[in-house]
């Protein structure tokens, strides 16, 4: 027997999480966020409601101050933010600090680690990074020129880093570099650097298109000195252990945000067209709008049952790498289309501030890009199906 219905307490988890944003969030987010998004800054105010509902550690062990939450729980919890339309920008720095920085930790970190670094993470003392991809590479995260070299009980690294979400205010950065460039993938090793280490600092903020109350910049590594106990998991296995369990996260659980995120454009859309009259009848009598809301009607549900089948599959200990490849690019093509069709739908109207249609569209246009192109998650599926042992992309 197949049981699709979310347990009792995920459907509380998902009432008192959207409920909470509502109440607490908006309220604020209301006041600053078109200023700080035409400025480009994080909103503080809207962290601290975060730290203030236990977010920032919400995957964590409780015994790390975390809440203990499974994957599926973090999809239903990080899905009601989007339903509730919490900046997109802030659900990404959350998600960039709690999953690809956090959930590493929490799953290769040793327990002097974990002491030292989740707890932070959990209580807001911390901010954490993710950082792998390079100026050179974009989408190809194995061919590293980030290396870092054994130096008696320190590791050494050089290189740079970009599109890092969170880098201006980040404390702590999990960070990989190459520690065997004959190896290939098997040859890279995640580290955990702190900001105030000797030789690395934030070389830059960049400026985006879209999601900009979350800060972007690049790294520097100059002769970084690295400690021996920061060492990540195994030497040699953070592609393979560290990386591949974030693709995993990031490619399904990160985005459920901007499926909750459909779900209230598509709230939007029907009270819109029922309302919005041309040549004398309201526009939803018209096909060619029934058509763009029946579409976004399949695709979300298509997509939220995607979604929580491969949180369940990570939460049963696997590692769904191909599916959360699948559905990356099966979500991030169908939502940035749909938001485009959105803004048609509301003409005039939906190019204007006012609504914000434009501010989701440049926000979701990442989706297809961040975590690996649409066309590299054609690779890795490619490959799957095919039986071909290609390793340059993963």
């Amino acid at each position: 027997m197949i049981d699709f219905s979310l347990d009792p307490e995920l459907i509380q988890l998902r009432e008192s999480v959207y409920r909470y944003a509502v109440d607490n969030i908006l309220p604020i987010q209301e006041k600053i966020q078109l200023e700080l998004d035409s400025k480009e800054e994080f909103a503080w105010p809207i962290w601290e409601k975060f730290k203030e509902f236990g977010l920032l550690g919400f995957p964590f062990p409780e015994e790390y101050g975390g809440q203990g939450a499974s994957a599926l729980a973090t999809c239903v919890a990080w899905e009601s933010l989007g339903l509730a339309t919490v900046d997109g920008g802030m659900v990404m720095s959350l998600s960039a600090h709690t999953i690809l920085c956090g959930v590493p930790l929490m799953t290769y970190g040793t327990e002097d680690q974990k002491k030292r670094y989740l707890t932070k993470l959990a209580s807001g003392q911390m901010i954490g990074c993710f950082a792998l991809t390079e100026p050179h590479g974009g989408s190809d995260s194995i061919h590293l020129k980030t290396t870092a070299t054994k130096k008696g009980d320190r590791w050494i690294l050089n290189g740079s880093k970009t599109f890092i979400t969170n880098a201006p205010i980040g404390d702590l950065f999990l960070v990989l570099a190459s520690t065997d460039k004959s190896l290939g993938s098997a040859g890279i090793t995640a580290f955990l650097v702190e900001k105030n280490f000797k030789g690395f600092y934030v070389s830059r903020k960049l400026e985006k298109m879209g999601n900009k109350l979350s800060p972007t910049g690049e790294l520097a590594f100059e002769d970084c000195e690295v400690p021996e106990e920061n060492v990540l998991g195994e030497v040699n296995f953070g592609f393979i252990n560290v990386v591949r369990t974030i693709f995993g996260w990031e490619r399904s659980v990160m985005l459920s945000p901007s499926v909750g995120s459909a779900q209230a454009l598509l709230g939007g859309l029907l009270a819109y067209a029922n309302q919005r009259t041309a040549f004398g009848k309201p526009i939803s009598y018209f096909q060619a709008i029934q058509r763009k809301i029946v579409d976004l009607k399949v695709s979300l549900e298509v997509a939220r049952s995607y979604l929580y089948r491969i949180a369940w599959h990570i939460d049963r200990g696997e590692l769904p790498f191909v599916e959360a490849s699948s559905f990356k690019l099966f979500w991030g093509d169908a939502i940035v289309q749909h938001v485009y069709e959105a803004i048609q739908l509301m003409g005039g109207w939906g190019y204007m501030k006012e609504f914000k249609i434009e501010k989701g569209y440049r926000d979701v246009r990442l989706i297809t890009i961040g975590g690996g192109t649409s066309e590299v998650q054609k690779t890795i599926i490619a490959r799957a199906i095919l039986g071909l042992s290609g390793k340059e992309i993963e």
